[in-house]
This record gives C-alpha cells, structure tokens and sequence, in this order.
C-alpha cells in the first residue's frame, strides 16, 4: 500500500476523531447558550457575531488556504526557510488588515446597534468582538502550519480544544451574573488562552525561531497572487454562510434569528465528516500534483465518491428521522419552530460534504480560480433567493436558500474535479446508492414510529436495525466492496 494512503488514511482518522469530539462540544455549547439566553438574546449575540464573522473574509484575503498549500509543498522539498517566510507573510497581512477592519466596527457600532440590529446593546457587543478579530487571526495562522505541515492531531485538537474553552468560560461567566456578555467575553479570551497553549508546539514544528526566512519577496508575491481567487471564494463562502443570518436580523424579528442560530450550526456540526476528509485532500492533493502522481489521484477520487455518500448519509439519517428529539428536548420547546428548517438543511449537508472535498481538491491542485466561479455562482443564486424567499418565509426559505446553493455548488464542482484530471463522473453509481439510501432513511422513520421508547433508546437501535438494512442493500446493490474494506481497514490498523 502507498505511503500515501497510510498517511492519507491516519490523517482523516484522526482528523474525523478530532472533528467529531469538537462538534459534540459546539453543540453542547449552542444547547447551553439557547438555554441560558433564551431565543431573543441568542439571537442578538448571534446577530452581531455573524456580522463579525461574515465580514472577518477582509482580513483573510484567502491567505490562510494559500498557507496550507504552500507550507505542503514547501515541505516536500524540505525548504524550511520558505515555510518561514510564508508564515511571516501571512501573519503580517492579517495584522494589518485586523487593524483596519477593527477600526471601522469601533466607529460604526453606535450607527449600527440602532440601525441594523435595533438594539443599543448590540454597540457594546460588537465593539469588544474587536479583541476577538486581533487574537483569532493568530489561531488560523497557528491552525493553518499545523494543517500544511500535516501534524493532523495538532491542527484538529484546535477546534476541539477550542469549543470546551468557550463552553467553560462561558459557563463560568453566567454564573457571575454577566449575560449575554459572558458568550461575549468567552470568545474574546479563547483564541489567547489558545496561543499560548499551542506556542511551544508551533516554535517546534517549523523551526522558526532557528531557521532563517528565504526568498522573502518572491514567496509573498506568489501567496499573493495565489490567494487572490481565494480572496474571492472566501467572500463567495462567507455569503453563503451567513448572508442568511444577515437578512434575517434586517427582515425578521431576533427571535426568528435565534433560531435560525440554533437549527442552523446544528445541521452544520454533521459537516465534520468531509471537513475532515477535506482538511487532508488539500496538503496532499498539492503534494501528489507537483509530484505529477495523477493516478493515484485518481484512485482516491474514486474512493471519495464510492464511500463519502454511504458514510454521510448513514450519520445523517437518523438526525432527519429524530429532528423534533435534537431541537426541542435539547433546547428548548420555544425553537421547535425551527424543525422543519432544520431538516431541509440536513440536505443541504449531504451535498456540501461532497462539494467541500471537491473544492479542497481543485485548490490543491492549483486550481483556486475554478472555487472562486463556483462559489460565486452559488453566492449569487443564495442572495437571489434569499431577497425573495426570506421576507415572507423567514427560516424556512431561508434553509431552502442555502440547500439549494449547497445543490448548485456540488454539481459544479463535481464536473470541475473530474474535468481537471479526465475522470468520469460516477452518475450510474451514485443513481444505484438511491436505493439503498432511501430506505435507509424510510426505515429509519418506521422504527421511530412503531418502538415507542425513549428517544435515545430509539436512536440507538434505529441506528444498528436501520444501518444494518443498509449495508445489506449496499452490498446487495453492489455499492459496497467487502474486499476493498477490509483492505484499508488493514492499512488504517497499521
């Protein structure tokens, strides 16, 4: 078995582990906020920091992915030096950039508590999300050397790491009586505590306090130029994201918007499992194409698409089927308006799990201008039907919005990923997994409705009688390779 796959196998092992532990801790966080909050304060916490995050895309400028990239391939040659300038680049950029966005929040805040977010307390928020802006910009650099270097554990234990400190702090600060602030101010000291925790390892890992910058200038103007189209795709992707939360804060009450700030991150929490693919397909998709392995990039295309679905939907599923049990029970009766939204963008995840892996894939292998078209077009389409559908059906049109770009985004980039190294796209197989799929889905419900237990002991066994169901029509319908299985689970012991 190549090296590569061994790395690429313990790579998203680790990564889907990582991922995994950190979504039940956001998700825990997002239960604990919705309940202390209560619908309206979540929503104006949310509303303010979505608007944060959503314009956080000038700082980026798409330097964080050129990172990942750059670092992967400066690393195969073994030009440390390089690896130093790049990140000397990167963090420079973004501290400049920082200042200036974090500026214009500070002078505008008055203008838009009243204006936009139609309440005062909204100025104080976003003013000292200020501190957040500077401190998590060392975060991403830190996350992004980890990631291009492909010290996986270090890169995904971030996120991880991350969401229990948030979760803590916040806890600690509600029970000083502080509110709403004590999300607030959680956020402002994760990213430091964060830094400091990861220094030694970063110092380590680079060699940067020992090792000198190389071909400075050059290296800068080729991140540059690389993370132009990112740049572009980071505003793209920031649209789709948040511009949803945006029109809502404008057009519909902040109840609505909390929400949405409830049902929307628990459909996104399930894209651990190709962000976890994803995070390794970039580094090594850049190494094998300036290695000009094309076969063996073809080889693990082929895998992604055979197994990504049947994975995907077997985690998906029983969510769908127990949605009332996941918003209500966990929540709060008051955000079970957001079931039916919730559902729809459980969809949606299904066809950006795919997508993500197909974008990583194409910037990988240095196509970041085939991202930028495609996320544009999906942007585009998103504010289109956001205008129309938002006003009058609020988070339910809303979730349509974004299942449809996520739609539009898979199909794109689907045909640019095979387009670029003369595959095929896999229509006849994927048309066969329907079978299966829909009936794991449709017994998933039948066991839901005839069991009558507790929720979560019907969770559990729809999962093993309905999972079961579906590995047997999967092999039966030829979707499933036994033999390619239990070869790579060889690998993965290894």
């Amino acid at each position: 078995m190549p090296n590569y796959a061994k790395r690429a196998l313990r790579g998203v092992a680790i990564t889907f582990i990582m991922s995994f532990l950190a979504s039940v801790a956001a998700y825990g966080l997002r239960i604990y906020l919705a309940r202390a909050l209560g619908p309206r304060d979540l929503g104006l916490f949310y509303a303010v920091f979505t608007f944060v995050i959503f314009f956080l895309f000038f700082r980026g400028l798409g330097l964080a992915e050129a990172l990942v990239k750059f670092i992967a391939e400066y690393r195969s040659r073994d030009e440390y030096g390089k690896i130093k300038s790049a990140i000397v680049t990167v963090t420079s950029l973004q501290i400049i950039s920082s200042a200036i966005l974090g500026l214009i929040f500070f002078l505008a805040a008055d203008f838009l508590a009243l204006n936009y977010f139609k309440d005062p307390q909204a100025a104080k928020i976003l003013k000292w999300l200020i501190i957040y802006i500077f401190f998590s910009l060392l975060f991403i650099v830190m996350k992004s050397t980890f990631q291009g270097l492909q010290q996986m554990l270090l890169s995904s234990s971030m996120e991880l790491v991350k969401n229990l400190l948030v979760l803590l702090l916040a806890i600690i600060f509600f029970s000083l009586g502080q509110g709403i602030f004590s999300a607030v101010w959680a956020y402002c000291l994760v990213c430091l505590i964060l830094i400091l925790g990861y220094l030694p390892f970063f110092l380590r890992s680079c060699n940067l306090l020992s090792c000198q910058k190389a071909d400075f200038w050059p290296v800068a103007k080729k991140i540059s130029l690389f993370s132009l189209p990112i740049f572009a795709t980071a505003i793209a992707n920031k649209v789709i994201a948040y511009i949803d939360t945006l029109f809502l804060t404008y057009f519909r009450p902040l109840t609505e918007v909390g929400v949405y700030n409830v049902v929307l991150p628990s459909a996104l929490i399930l894209l651990f499992f190709g962000t976890s693919i994803a995070s390794i397909i970039l580094p090594l998709s850049s190494e094998l194409w300036a290695s000009r392995e094309i076969a063996k990039l073809e080889k693990g295309l082929h895998l992604l698409y055979k197994y990504t679905p049947m994975l995907v939907l077997l985690l998906l599923a029983p969510v769908f089927a127990f949605s009332d049990f996941f918003i209500s029970n966990l929540f709060g009766a008051e955000y079970s308006s957001g079931i039916p939204a919730f559902q729809i963008l459980l969809l949606g995840v299904f066809f950006y799990s795919i997508a993500t892996i197909n974008n990583n894939f194409l910037s990988g292998i240095g196509k970041p201008g085939t991202v930028t078209a495609i996320f544009l077009v999906s942007a585009l389409l998103n504010i289109i039907l956001n205008l129309i559908f938002i006003p009058k059906y609020g988070i339910t049109g809303a979730a349509a919005t974004t299942l449809a770009s996520y739609l539009l985004s898979f199909v794109l980039s689907t045909i640019a990923v095979t387009r670029a190294i003369s595959s095929k796209i896999p229509w006849k197989q994927w048309l066969v997994f329907l079978i299966p799929g829909c009936s794991l889905v449709l017994f998933t419900f039948l066991l839901k409705i005839r069991l009558g237990f507790h929720p979560v002991i019907e969770i559990i066994i729809s999962l093993f009688g309905a999972g079961t169901v579906y590995a047997l029509l999967l092999y039966l319908f030829g979707c499933l390779n036994v033999q390619e299985v239990v070869q790579y689970y060889k690998v993965f012991r290894k």
